[in-house]
């Protein structure tokens, strides 16, 4: 055998050996693809396999206390960006000093605006409850004791519950929130 049927040869065995490859690269996809395709009623894998894992920790009453905490020393900050922080784009709340529903983002910044403007700088929770729902949701109730000394009010006792719930990257923020100012006591019946 001469060097041009030598190089012929190689080239025939090489493409043999190229279009066996692009064959069982295609088997190969098409069994993937295969694995890939949703099961049908009759194939749903039976009730006996364990669930998969979850994919995030269970909340535990600490974490779910160092966010409400965080979210507390925002509104205490008296910084209006800092404090709009802690509330989700969806967030729809009642505020005490603006009596409709508030389900308006832009409206809801303005508030808290109006809030940062008032300049309370200590804040007194002695009655803080939480709740946990879920993994991913929690409620914070309590009387909060706002206090300023440079401020227009320089005391405003509120009744507040907020609920706080995981968004798209595992932060916890408050989806809606409830405040009404603390109705004065009623006189001593004699």
């Amino acid at each position: 055998m001469g060097p041009a049927e030598r190089r012929s040869s190689v080239a025939t065995f090489a493409l043999q050996m190229g279009l066996a490859m692009k064959s069982t690269i295609s088997m190969v996809l098409a069994a993937a693809l295969g694995a890939l395709t949703i099961p049908s009623a009759s194939s749903a894998q039976p009730a006996n396999l364990p669930a998969a894992p979850p994919t995030q920790m269970k909340l535990t009453d600490a974490q779910a206390a160092a966010v409400a905490d965080a979210a507390q020393q925002a509104w205490t900050s008296m910084d209006a960006a800092k404090i709009d922080s802690v509330y989700a784009s969806n967030i729809i709340g009642f505020d005490p000093v603006a009596p409709p529903l508030s389900t308006d983002r832009g409206n809801w910044t303005r508030l808290q605006q109006g809030f940062a403007a008032m300049k309370f700088n200590q804040l007194s929770i002695p009655d803080r409850k939480i709740q946990i729902l879920d993994d991913d949701t929690f409620i914070v109730s309590g009387i909060a004791q706002f206090t300023s000394k440079d401020g227009p009010v320089k005391a405003m006792p509120m009744r507040f519950t907020d609920v706080y719930q995981r968004q798209p990257g595992g932060k916890f923020l408050i989806v809606n929130e409830h405040v009404s100012q603390v109705p004065p006591a009623e006189p001593a019946k004699p």
